[in-house]
């Protein structure tokens, strides 16, 4: 890279790399900018001299970027989160700030944790605006495309530009109508595989840790009726035959009147609180993070 071509390039030049490659098109990324597809296409030639390098190629109809646009991309990322947190340093104050803060999340933190982090928020920084946006499979793209700020689930990635804290872990419950005659309890593994099941599929983008498990040990449920959520799944259980296997802490909330014991795959449910690198110094999720894990610690004995 020449001395002048380096001078060439601003913020923006950074910005409309990381757009581009996260709208994989010259024309939506022009959209998702306000700009015309020439802009977009200037902008991108300068980068090319500046770095010596094509930085995207068309793949089956994509603009997908080369292996030295994902090394700027990850730098750009970074560079601009620091330059961010630098203008902000020293200037955020939780009882006045107006910015939006964006958690991905599922329906278990929906029902059971986000009520209480959103009263915590309110409580501490009552001008704040929070979304709440669902994570289903893919929340960790959510967090690279800046479409949230925070994810809470128990999905895991040893990528490392990812950062995760274990907020808490929960196991899994069994929950039956009170005239089943397995609703007496303790249920062995093989009367287990012998029921009908409600099977939650997450739509099909994720697999609960118990399924998985059974899966290693080469067993499979009679999944007689399969929902992409578990929303409502207590009215389907009650008066019926079936049984479902949900986290035991969502099991308690949504299942008080039916019958609910341990289920016989011993496997647990890690809850995390995941954030990029590019937000790791940030002063407003430094202090919502905070906030996020004391909630945790105080609310420890309803998720036990």
């Amino acid at each position: 890279m020449s001395q002048n071509n380096l001078f060439n390039l601003d913020l923006w030049a950074f910005e409309l790399l990381i757009t581009v490659t996260r709208e994989r098109s010259f024309t939506r990324a022009a959209e998702a900018l306000d700009v015309s597809q020439s802009v977009v296409s200037y902008g991108v030639d300068k980068l090319r001299h500046a770095f010596d390098d094509p930085l995207f190629v068309r793949v089956a109809g994509q603009t997908l970027p080369t292996d030295r646009c994902d090394m700027v991309i990850a730098f750009a990322e970074r560079f601009l989160g620091e330059f961010q947190d630098l203008r902000a340093a020293g200037r955020f104050d939780p009882a006045t700030t107006t910015e939006r803060l964006v958690v991905a999340c599922n329906y278990y933190e929906r029902m059971l944790i986000v009520p209480r982090i959103a009263a915590a928020l309110t409580r501490h920084a009552p001008y704040m605006q929070i979304e709440i946006v669902d994570a289903s499979g893919n929340g960790h793209e959510k967090l690279l495309n800046r479409e949230a700020d925070l994810l809470i689930g128990p999905f895991q990635r040893e990528d490392a530009v990812f950062y995760t804290r274990t907020l808490t872990t929960d196991n899994y419950a069994c929950l039956l109508d009170p005239a089943h005659p397995d609703a007496g309890g303790p249920l062995t593994l093989e009367r287990y595989l012998a029921l009908d099941h409600i099977l939650v599929t997450y739509g099909g983008r994720w697999k609960s840790n118990y399924v998985t498990a059974l899966e290693k040990m080469g067993h499979n449920l009679r999944a007689c009726i399969r929902i992409p959520s578990p929303a409502g799944i207590e009215e389907l259980v009650r008066g019926s035959q079936r049984v479902a296997t949900l986290p035991a802490a969502l099991a308690r909330k949504v299942g008080q009147r039916l019958r609910i014991i341990p289920c016989p795959v011993d496997v647990t449910l890690p809850l995390q609180l995941v954030w990029t690198a590019e937000k790791q110094h940030s002063e407003m999720l430094k202090w919502v993070r905070a906030l996020v894990a004391q909630t945790f610690q105080s609310h420890a004995d309803d998720l036990d």
